[in-house]
C-alpha cells in the first residue's frame, strides 16, 4: 500500500512528545512489511531526514506560528498543503495525527476535498474544550473532519467518551488502537538465550 502519515511537528528538542513517536514507530514497522510510506510534518530546527527510519520518505515543512499565545495550536506549515495535495492523489491511504492545529486541520481538509480514504488518531489532544478558538475550529473544520474519517482511532476509555460527545449521533467510525511499541533488541535475545538453553 501508498500509505502517507501527517503529523504537526518535528524538532531536535522532541517538543511535540508521543504523536511524533507513535509516527515514528508505525511508520519504521509499515516499511519493514513492505507498503511505501511517506511523512509529512511540520519542522523547527535541524531534524535528521532519516528519522523515521531509512526507507520512509520524510517530507519536512518549516512550522511557522500564526496565532501568538496558541501553543502548537497556532502552528502552520503552508509550504506543506501544496505537496500533500500531490502526494494524496495517489495515496491508497493517509494516517493523520489530528489534533486542533492550523498544521493539521488544513492537512485534513485536503484528504476530504481530494476524496482519499483516511484515518485519525487524536493521541487525547481532540476533548470537549471552553477554549473560544477551540469551539471555532470544530465548528468550522474539527467535526467535519472527524465524521469524514475512515477510523477515528482512541486509546483510552477517556478518550472514546470525549470523541463520542463531539461525534454525537455519528460515533461508528471510533475504534481502538493502541501504541505500537517495538520489541527491545535486548529482550528478545534473551528470549533466544533462554529457548536455546531450554532445547
Amino acid at each position: 500500500m501508498k500509505i502517507v502519515q501527517v503529523v504537526t511537528l518535528v524538532s531536535p528538542d522532541g517538543a511535540y512528545g508521543g504523536p511524533v513517536r507513535v509516527a515514528q514507530n508505525q511508520s519504521m514497522e509499515l516499511s519493514h512489511r513492505g507498503h511505501q510510506v511517506q511523512i509529512f510534518a511540520g519542522a523547527r530546527g535541524a531534524v535528521d531526514e532519516a528519522y523515521f527510519g531509512p526507507s520512509v520518505r520524510t517530507r519536512l515543512f518549516k512550522a511557522q506560528r500564526i496565532i501568538p499565545g496558541t501553543g502548537f495550536a497556532g502552528l502552520c506549515a503552508p509550504a506543506m498543503l501544496p505537496a500533500l495535495w500531490r502526494a494524496i492523489k495517489d495515496a491508497d491511504v493517509v494516517h493523520l495525527h489530528l489534533a486542533r492545529d492550523l498544521v493539521m486541520l488544513p492537512a485534513a481538509l485536503l484528504c476530504v476535498i481530494r476524496g482519499t480514504p483516511f484515518v485519525v488518531q487524536t493521541h487525547g489532544m481532540i476533548d470537549e474544550s471552553e477554549k473560544k478558538l477551540a469551539k471555532i475550529l470544530d465548528r468550522l473544520l474539527t467535526l467535519r473532519v472527524l465524521r469524514a474519517s475512515q477510523r477515528c482511532f482512541w486509546l483510552t476509555p477517556e478518550e472514546q467518551t470525549s470523541l463520542g460527545e463531539l461525534l454525537g449521533d455519528s460515533p461508528g467510525t471510533l475504534e481502538r488502537l493502541f501504541n505500537g511499541v517495538p520489541l527491545a533488541a535486548v529482550a528478545m535475545g534473551n528470549v533466544a538465550g533462554d529457548k536455546g538453553r531450554r532445547g
